[in-house]
């Protein structure tokens, strides 16, 4: 099985020097317990001395597709890692945008499934079992015939200790790459966020006698006790509907 492992260095919380991403080297462990044929790759444009850390820290090469800045890595990632049987990649990145979607759109341009928030990998024929990682400490074990995409959690794995001899043995073999420029962003002026208020239908007459009811001018709405969600969920579309505050 080849497996594939998306790494992007990170920037340090104190000294702000660039360094291994914690969810990549917690996926370089996993993948480790693998037994399988390794690649680690980075697409962009950090220097050497930015992905050391993964040399360092487990990986024997670590393989870059220089792609210039303001590029996108996508096109690049989809041509090497299309015939792997299994991409780890961390959630988003620990620098730049960090979006996230790029495990997502990933996934969906190899159109394999995507497995998220891995906490540990478990191989059953052909299949990758994993245990997902929920918030409050819940966990769910998830399943999905290869290849597909997983994104690792950074408290999946520890992993292994720095060592300078393992930086000085590995290797960082660049390729040059290209993709396409990200098209500009398009700015607009700030508008002020809008309530979502209903519509009132009542005359000034109505109006005016409400303001000076004992109520203080405030009518109560309907209070649904009884029924399923989806019942309930029903009535507060049909009054949404009503005020013509939803257009479907």
């Amino acid at each position: 099985m080849k497996v594939a492992v998306l790494v992007a260095p990170a920037a340090h919380p104190v000294s702000g020097r660039p360094c291994a991403g914690e969810a990549e080297l917690a996926a370089l462990a996993l993948a480790g317990g693998l037994s399988t044929e390794l690649t680690v790759l980075y697409a962009g444009a950090a220097e050497d001395a930015a992905l050391a850390d993964y040399l360092a820290q487990g990986a024997a090469a670590v393989r870059v597709l220089a792609v210039e800045a303001g590029q996108d890595i996508l096109p690049a990632l989809i041509e090497a890692v299309k015939d792997h049987d299994l991409i780890l990649c961390g959630g988003r990145a620990g620098n730049g945008a960090g979006s996230g979607m790029l495990p997502y759109l990933l996934a969906e341009a190899l159109e394999r499934p995507l497995l998220p928030d891995a906490m540990a990998l478990e191989v059953c024929g052909k299949e990758l079992r994993i245990t997902q990682g929920l918030a409050k400490g819940v966990r769910r074990t998830l399943s999905a015939a290869l290849p597909l995409v997983s994104s690792v959690d950074k408290r999946a794995a520890s992993a292994g200790g720095w060592s300078y001899a393992a930086l000085r043995q590995g290797a960082i073999r660049r390729q040059q790459a290209a993709g396409p420029a990200f098209a500009q962003p398009r700015r607009e002026p700030a508008r002020r966020a809008r309530a979502l208020v209903a519509a009132s239908r009542a005359s000034g007459h109505d109006r005016m006698l409400g303001a000076i009811a004992g109520s203080d001018g405030k009518q109560s709405g309907r209070v649904v006790k009884q029924g399923d969600p989806v019942e309930k969920a029903q009535v507060v579309l049909e009054y949404l509907r009503h005020h013509q505050l939803v257009d479907f």
